[in-house]
């Protein structure tokens, strides 16, 4: 399932554009490379089965706040998928 997330954010990343954000991504490619970054990150931790269950599901819902266009909804959850990886 990363995988699938890894590739969909790759997907919306390449079909738009924009400089790298620090914090709160400020266009909708900044917000769908951070995805990725999170996601490739999560995948190289090799995590429990229920760890990862809940990275994706976090990963789908920042995905989901970024094609919105909620940057700061999407800065948000990439905290909590920060914090997930992180325990």
């Amino acid at each position: 399932m990363i995988k699938r997330i890894i590739a969909a954010a790759a997907l919306a990343f390449t079909a738009t554009s924009g400089a790298i954000a620090a914090d709160v991504p400020k266009s909708t490619a900044d917000c769908m490379e951070q995805v990725f970054d999170l996601a490739t990150a999560a995948q190289d931790k090799n995590l429990s089965d229920a760890k990862t269950t809940e990275i994706e599901d976090l990963l789908t819902k920042m995905e989901d706040a970024c094609t919105s266009e909620k940057f700061a909804e999407a800065a948000n959850v990439s905290d909590d998928i920060t914090a997930a990886i992180d325990k």
